[in-house]
C-alpha cells in the first residue's frame, strides 16, 4: 500500500509543479523532470494495477526521482540557506553543490552565485560583485539605475570600504538625487533621495572617515525629513546614535542604547556604539574594554570591523575635529527626546507548530517504550486509539485519538504534513488560532469518524491536519488580495491538489478514514472564515479555545494511564449470554451472535460449542475458521499465557496482515471441558496484560 502510495503521491505532486515550473523560462529543465517522474510513476501504478511486471521498474525510477526532485533536493537546499545564515560557507557551498545534482535546473546555480556574493562581503572582496552590478547598470533602465547605485553602496559599506562607498554615492546617488520633497504623506526614500537606510549607513561613512561636518549636515537632513513620522523612528535613532558616538559623546550615546529604547539591537551592537564613543572621546581603556565584551558576542564582519578598532587604540588615533556646524547639531540631538522605535516583531519561528509537531512524535515514543508497537491493535486499544464500541463509555478516546498514530509510516505523514501545513498556518493565522483550529477540527473529525465510519477503530490527527488545510484553503481564497505572494508561488493551487488529492486516495483505499477527512477539512474551512486574521476581535476567543483544548488532552491522557485493558473491555456488571447452547459470564456491553460472543471493540472473538468431539479436531475447526477470519500463519505457541485448572487447553499463535500491510499477531485458545469447546481469539499485547480477564471469561463456560 505504501509504495503505491509513493507512486500516487509522486504522479500528482511531479504532474502539478512540472506543469506549475516548465511555464517559467529558468525552471524549464526542472519542471520537464517533474513531468517525467510524474509519468514514469503513472506507469508503475499502471503496472501495479495490471500486475505488468515490466513497468515496475520505470515506477521504482519515478518515485526515486520524484522524491529526489520534490523532497530531498530541497531539503538539502534548506539546510544549504541555514548553513550561510550561520556564515558557514564552506558548508553551504558543498550542499548546494549537493542539491544541484538532485535538483538540477531548480534555480541552486542562482544560490550559488547568490551565496558566492555573501562570501566576498564576508571577506571585504566585492568587486567582481560591485562590476558585475555596475555592468547591468549600464544595460539599465533610468528608473531601475537609483536602485542598482543604492545596492553597490550597500557593497561598499557591507564591507567596510568607507572611501568606495562615499565615492560611488557622491559620483552617482547624491548628485542624480530628485529635489526634496516635504511632507509626512511623502514616502521617506523620495524625500532624501535614497533609500533610509543607504542614507543613515553614509551618515556613518563620513563619520568613520572623519567627516563629521558632512556626516552632521546629513543628519541635519535626516532630521528635517523625519519629524512627525511614526515610520521613521529607527532611522532616526541609528541616525543620531551613530553621529554622537562618532562624535564621541558617551553620555549621550547611553541613553539611546538602553536596553528598553533599543529592543531592535542586540547586547554586542549595544556594547560596540558605547566603545566607540569612548573611543572618539579619547578614554582608550574604557573603549578597549567596551570592544572586548562586544567581540565576545558578535561574529562574522561585525567581528572584524571590532578587531580594526581595537587596531586604531593600539596606533594611539586622535579624537576627529568638530566644526561649528557640527558642534550645533550634535548639541541638539543630544538634548532632543529619544526617539520612539517602534518595536520589531522578531520571529521566534513556528512555535505552535513545533509544539504541535511534538505533541505527535512523543506520545509515539512513550507507546513504544511503554506498552509496544501502535502497529498493533491491542496496543492501538491500550494506548487510547478510537475503539467504537469503547468510545461511549470512554468518551476521552475522542481526544486522546488525534495522538494515537498507526505505526511510523502514518505518524511519519502525518508530522510531515503538520509541519508543512502548521507553519504556513502559523504565518497568515497566529500561533493561537492554529491551535484553535487543530483542535476543532482534530473533535470534529474524531466525532464524524465514531457515529460514521464503518472502521472499528481509528487513530491519527488526520482530521486536525485537514482542518488546517481547509482553513489555509479558504483564508487564501476569500483574502486573495492579502496573500498576493502565496498566490504567486502557486501555493492556493498546491493547497487545491492536495485536497483533491487525499480525498481520491481514501476511495483507492477504504481503510483510510474519509469521515474524519472530511469532518475536519468542513471544520477547518469554516474556522477559516471564523479566525480569519481580519477578524482581530476573534484572537481573544481562539486563546480560550486552544487552552481549553490543552486541559482536555491533559485530562485524557490521565484517562489513558489510568484505565487498563482489563478496565475497558471487563466494564459494567456481569451478566450471563447464552450462545449455541453454552452460557458464559460476560459483561452487558457483549455481543453474542449465533455461535460466538464478541467484545464492544470487536477485537476479542469467543466461539463456544457444546460438543464431545477431541481436542485435536476442534483445534482443526478453530484453525480453518481462523483462515476464513484472514489469518495467513499459524504454529504452537512457545509459552501458555492462560491457567486453565480443569480445562484441557491448546494454545496456538496466528499472524494476519492488515490493510496497512502490518502483522497482527494473536493468540488462539482452544479448550474442552465436560462437553463444552471455547475457541478464543484474541490480540496477543491484549491476553499477554490481562490474563485474568480471560482465564475468568473461559472458565466461565458452562
Amino acid at each position: 500500500m505504501y509504495y503505491e502510495l509513493a507512486l500516487i503521491s509522486v504522479a500528482i505532486a511531479g504532474g502539478y509543479w512540472g506543469w506549475f515550473f516548465v511555464r517559467r523560462d529558468s525552471l524549464q529543465l526542472y519542471g520537464g523532470m517533474l513531468l517525467a517522474a510524474a509519468l514514469l510513476s503513472v506507469l508503475g501504478l499502471l503496472g501495479r494495477r495490471e500486475d505488468i511486471e515490466s513497468l515496475g521498474i520505470p515506477g521504482a525510477i519515478g518515485v526515486g526521482a520524484g522524491t529526489c526532485l520534490l523532497v530531498v533536493g530541497p531539503f538539502v537546499r534548506g539546510m544549504a540557506r541555514r548553513a550561510a545564515a550561520a556564515e558557514r560557507f564552506g558548508i553551504a557551498d558543498r550542499l548546494l553543490r549537493i542539491a544541484d545534482v538532485l535538483a538540477p535546473g531548480s534555480g541552486v546555480s542562482d544560490e550559488r552565485a547568490l551565496l558566492g556574493a555573501m562570501k566576498e562581503i564576508n571577506g571585504g572582496n566585492i568587486d567582481a560583485t560591485v562590476e558585475a552590478l555596475q555592468h547591468a547598470r549600464s544595460r539599465a533602465p533610468h528608473e531601475a539605475k537609483l536602485a542598482i547605485d543604492e545596492r553597490i553602496a550597500m557593497l561598499y559599506l557591507a564591507a567596510y570600504r568607507w572611501e568606495d562607498a562615499i565615492a560611488h554615492a557622491e559620483a552617482h546617488l547624491f548628485g542624480a538625487m530628485a529635489p526634496h520633497e516635504a511632507g509626512p504623506h511623502v514616502a521617506l526614500r523620495r524625500a532624501l533621495g535614497v533609500a533610509p537606510p543607504v542614507w543613515v549607513e553614509l551618515l556613518g561613512a563620513y563619520g568613520y572617515q572623519g567627516n563629521l561636518d558632512q556626516a552632521a549636515r546629513m543628519l541635519a537632513r535626516l532630521e528635517e525629513v523625519c519629524e512627525g513620522r511614526e515610520d521613521a523612528g529607527l532611522w532616526l535613532h541609528r541616525g543620531r546614535m551613530m553621529f554622537l558616538a562618532l562624535a564621541g559623546q558617551p553620555d549621550a550615546v547611553r541613553p539611546l542604547v538602553e536596553p528598553r529604547r533599543s529592543r531592535h539591537m542586540t547586547s554586542a551592537a549595544r556594547t560596540y556604539w558605547v566603545a566607540v564613543a569612548h573611543e572618539r572621546h579619547g578614554d582608550a581603556a574604557v573603549a578597549e574594554a567596551q570592544y572586548t565584551k562586544a567581540r565576545k558576542g558578535s561574529r562574522g564582519r561585525p567581528r572584524v570591523l571590532i578587531d580594526q578598532a581595537l587596531a586604531r587604540l593600539r596606533a594611539h588615533a586622535s579624537p576627529p575635529a568638530l566644526g561649528d556646524d557640527a558642534q550645533q547639531v550634535m548639541a541638539r540631538v543630544a538634548a532632543a527626546p529619544v526617539p520612539e522605535v517602534a518595536e520589531r516583531v522578531r520571529s521566534r519561528g513556528p512555535r505552535a507548530t513545533r509544539i504541535l509537531a511534538a505533541s505527535l512524535v512523543v506520545p509515539a515514543i512513550a507507546i513504544a517504550v511503554l506498552i509496544g508497537s501502535s502497529s498493533d491493535v491491542g496496543v492501538l486499544l491500550r494506548a487510547g486509539a478510537l475503539v467504537r464500541g469503547l468510545a461511549a463509555a470512554e468518551p476521552w478516546r475522542l481526544v486522546s485519538c488525534i495522538f494515537v498514530h498507526v505505526g511510523g509510516v502514518h505518524l511519519l505523514v502525518n508530522v510531515m504534513g503538520l509541519w508543512f501545513l502548521g507553519r504556513l498556518a502559523e504565518d497568515f493565522f497566529g500561533p493561537w488560532r492554529l491551535v484553535a483550529i487543530f483542535a476543532v477540527a482534530g473533535l470534529a473529525g474524531s466525532a464524524a469518524s465514531y457515529f460514521a465510519s464503518p472502521a472499528g477503530i481509528s487513530a491519527g490527527a488526520s482530521g486536525a491536519i485537514f482542518g488546517v488545510l481547509g482553513a489555509l484553503f479558504v483564508e487564501l481564497t476569500l483574502q486573495r488580495r492579502r496573500h498576493r505572494a502565496a498566490w504567486s508561488r502557486g501555493i492556493w493551487g498546491s493547497l487545491a491538489l492536495v485536497t483533491v488529492a487525499q480525498i481520491a486516495i481514501g476511495f483507492f483505499y477504504p481503510v483510510t478514514d474519509q469521515w474524519a477527512h472530511g469532518g475536519g477539512l468542513l471544520a477547518g474551512a469554516i474556522l477559516g472564515v471564523v479566525l480569519s486574521p481580519s477578524r482581530r476581535a476573534f484572537e481573544l476567543p481562539a486563546k480560550v479555545v486552544a487552552i481549553a483544548f490543552a486541559l482536555v488532552v491533559a485530562g485524557a491522557t490521565v484517562m489513558v494511564a489510568r484505565t487498563s485493558v482489563a478496565d475497558s473491555l471487563w466494564r459494567g456488571p456481569l451478566v450471563e449470554h447464552t450462545v449455541n447452547h453454552v452460557t458464559v459470564r460476560a459483561p452487558t456491553s457483549w455481543l453474542a451472535g449465533k455461535a460466538e460472543l464478541t467484545d464492544p471493540g470487536d477485537l476479542v472473538e469467543l466461539d463456544l460449542e457444546r460438543t464431545g468431539a477431541p481436542l485435536d479436531q476442534m483445534v482443526a475447526i478453530g484453525l480453518a475458521h481462523a483462515k476464513q477470519l484472514g489469518f495467513s500463519e499459524s504454529q504452537p505457541a512457545n509459552d501458555r499465557m492462560l491457567a486453565l485448572p480443569g480445562w484441557t487447553a491448546l494454545e496456538l499463535d496466528l499472524v494476519a496482515t492488515d490493510a496497512l500491510e502490518s502483522r497482527q499477531h494473536f493468540r488462539m485458545v482452544v479448550a474442552t471441558q465436560g462437553g463444552v469447546t471455547v475457541t478464543l481469539y484474541v490480540p496477543t499485547s491484549l491476553l499477554r496484560e490481562a490474563p485474568s480477564v480471560f482465564e475468568a471469561l473461559v472458565a466461565s463456560a458452562h
